[in-house]
This record gives C-alpha cells, structure tokens and sequence, in this order.
C-alpha cells in the first residue's frame, strides 16, 4: 500500500433478504475452510450478492478504493497475443483447464488482511461481524499478477511425458500436441499434479483432448487461431465511446485483437485523434 494511506471506510451496501439469505450458506462455507475469517479491522469496503444464472449467489467485494490505494508492480502476465503464437501449427489436440477459485490456493500475509475487511450481518439474526480473506481476494488489482507467478513456479516442477506443449495465463491452463493420445496423458499428469498441489479444477470449463478449443476469447485448431463467436458479439455490442476513458479502454481490447482486424492502424487512427482532439467528432464505425 502507499505510504501513509489512511483506512479505507465504505459503509455496506444495502443488500436484499434473498441476496443474504444465498450469501449466507457461501460464507459459511469459506469460513469453514479457514478462507475467511472473524476481525475487527480500520478497514471496510462493501460486498455485493451476485445472482448467477443457475440461481445461486455469488460474492462480490467492491475494493475498487483498495485499488486505488494500492501501488502496484510492473505486470508479468504474458500478452494473450504472444502466448497464443507459441502454440505450433502442427498441433491438432487441445485440453483447456481452468482452475476454480485459484486466488484462494494462495495464502496471504496476516498484516495485509484487515485491507480485505468487510462487513456481513447474518439474516434472521439482527447480527453483524466483520470479516477478511486469508487468501488472496478476488477483485483485488494485484491478484492475477500474485497467483500467475505462483502458478508458474509451480509448472516449473511439472515436466510432462511426450512432445507436448504446456501453455499459462494465469489460472488458464493449455496443453497441447500432435497426438491424441499424447495430449490424453499428459492432460491427466496436469490434472493430477494440480490435485496434488491443492489446486481445483473447474470440471464444468474443462476441455479434454478437442481438436478445437476455447482458450483466451479464441477459438483454438490445427494450423489456426481465431476469435471465438462469443467475443465478436461483445465487440459488436459495445456502444460508441462518449469519455477519454471510453476510448482507452476500446483501444486496448482493440490492440488485443489487433491480428484480426484488417487494417488496423488505419482503421483505429480516428480514436487516437479523437485523445488527441477531443472537439473533433465521434463518429460510430
């Protein structure tokens, strides 16, 4: 954190009956495992309950003024584009893990956990508690950066039989070859050394030995990339730019799919001039 910062103080948000009443067995369960834990902290940021398509409750942390207080360090997460090119055009199978709550494989300092501090009131109780994650937090800016650099000295312990190819982005795993078979083995020696680590894996994202794959918003296949449907339809939804902000961020989704997109610079050389320019006009293209 920076030096000097003050506590971070953000009353709860308010949260319907049904949102708690799906919380609660959550945090429960993450108490359970010593995910979370009681505190009494300088420290609050509000939590939302997300509700996911099947019905559940998902938690949410809002440490966006965390974030803010945070310095952080220089990223080494790979580029998405520079991973993807190191896959060899002859490989034709694919298996794509991705691991399920892979931050809470990593435990984190007992002096940064009040930063993490949030505030539950237990339904039909009238009780409140504050609570704070003795793992990394989802939604925390250095998380990702944290976790990815564990996870890949981690691999370097792993060495997998046959000419195959282990890719990370993260917690996005890829392994990738010739033969099926091939692909088949060593696929199972990752899920197995993952295990053996304490690492879960998704089963319901997991893609075991395809000759095409979903990896990174890309659809993965012999002698091919390209990005999948799913990613097109959001690019085509997103409305015109009205802020600097707008701009910066479209550009850099933009940059990220740049190899497929014709005519790049000429085609994004407008959105540079609008930085540059503000006065002049946005037109939607």
């Amino acid at each position: 954190m920076q030096t000097g910062t003050s506590p971070v103080r953000i009353k709860q948000y308010p949260i319907s009956p049904e949102g708690r009443k799906g919380l609660a067995p959550v945090i429960e369960q993450l108490l359970e495992e010593g995910i979370l834990e009681p505190c009494m902290s300088p420290h609050n940021t509000p939590i939302l309950a997300v509700k996911k398509a099947e019905g559940k409750y998902r938690l949410v942390q809002d440490l966006r003024e965390v974030n803010k207080k945070t310095i952080t360090k220089y990223p080494v997460v790979q580029n998405p584009y520079t991973l993807l090119s190191q896959i060899p055009q002859e490989h034709a199978w694919f298996t794509i893990v991705d691991l399920k709550d892979a931050f809470w494989a990593c435990p984190s300092a007992e002096e940064c956990r009040d930063w993490f501090a949030f505030e539950w009131e237990y339904p039909g109780k009238n009780r409140k508690q504050q609570l704070r994650w003795t793992r990394l937090p989802q939604g925390f800016t250095k998380s990702p950066n944290l976790f990815g650099q564990a996870l890949e000295r981690l691999l370097e312990q792993f060495n997998p039989k046959g000419p195959v190819r282990i890719l990370q982005y993260v917690d996005d795993l890829l392994v990738s070859g010739e033969d099926q078979d091939e692909v088949k083995t060593a696929s199972i020696q990752v899920l197995n050394f993952l295990e053996e680590k304490g690492l879960r894996v998704s089963k319901r994202k997991l893609q075991f030995a395809e000759q095409e794959v979903t990896y990174l918003g890309h659809l993965i296949g012999k002698g091919y990339k390209k990005l999948s449907p799913e990613r097109i339809a959001g690019i085509q939804a997103i409305p015109a730019p009205k802020t600097k902000r707008d701009i910066r961020k479209l550009l850099g989704l933009f940059g990220y799919c740049r190899l497929w997109l014709d005519r790049y610079t000429q085609s994004v050389k407008f959105l540079y001039n609008k930085l540059i320019n503000p006065a002049s006009r946005m037109d939607r293209r």
